[in-house]
This record gives structure tokens, sequence and C-alpha cells, in this order.
């Protein structure tokens, strides 16, 4: 964590609390049936913002949806995972893939996923060539091997 971050933090905290108690004080100025109605009101807009602020979290949440992955799998050559690419896509010419011996009946590894659950993964798998992930390309890329 850096200064700067640990500053802002700390700042919007103090500001926190000192809204919080200025409105304590308002509040208790105002009178218990004045602080009653102004309590309703401010509810009335607390829960419309957070309304509103569900709304845009279930739309950019729906936006990033759609990772790619591989689960529980047993693959005899590699796994290549592309998205977001703003331009062209070139792959290399695949090389025959070798002949990978059937694992025994056991639980593949469990590797965690990445941290953020919808992005790109290979998990609890086995291969035998390379595993390329791509995502997020403003331009051209090119896999040559």
């Amino acid at each position: 964590m850096t200064l700067g971050s640990r500053l802002r933090g700390w700042a919007v905290a103090f500001a926190v609390g000192v809204l919080a108690a200025g409105l304590g004080t308002f509040l208790a100025i105002q009178g218990l049936d004045k602080a009653d109605k102004w309590g309703s009101v401010l509810g009335l807009f607390v829960g419309l913002a957070g309304l509103g602020l569900a709304v845009a979290g279930a739309i950019g949440a729906r936006r990033q949806a759609g990772g790619q992955s591989v689960t529980g799998s047993t693959i005899g050559g590699g796994v290549t995972q592309i998205r977001g690419v703003g331009g062209s896509v070139r792959i290399g010419p695949a090389p025959a893939p070798p002949v990978v011996p059937t694992p025994p009946e056991s639980s593949p590894p469990q590797v965690p996923s990445p941290s953020q659950g919808d992005g790109q993964a290979v998990t609890g798998s086995s291969t035998a060539g390379p595993v390329r992930q791509v995502d997020g390309v403003g331009g051209d890329v090119e896999l040559d091997q």
C-alpha cells in the first residue's frame, strides 16, 4: 500500500466521520419528531442511491461475463485461449500432437482459478503442450513456434 493511498483512505474515513457527526448533531437539534421525518427522507435517498449502484454493478458484471476455461481435461497438445483482441490474430502451424498416456483414475490437481473469476483459466487439467492465454490486446497478436 503506498503512502498516497493510505492518506486517501484516512481522508475518506475522516470525512465520513465528520459527516456522520454533523448529521447526528443536526438531527439531535431538530427534536425527535422532525428528526424522524428527516431520517425517512434521507433513508429514501440512500435507498435509491443503493438501488442505482446495484443496477450499475449488475450491468458491469454482465458486460465482463463470458470467460474462457478448460477444467478437468487431459489434452494431447497445447491450449490457446484468446479473447478481447482489437486487431488480427495469427497463430503459427500446429505441431502434431504427441501421444499422451491416459493418467490413472485419480482426481487431477486443483489449481486456483484467476482472481477475476470470469477470465481465462486452465484448472485441474493435464496438457502435453504449452498453455497460451491472451486477453485484452488492443493490437495484433502473433503466436508462431
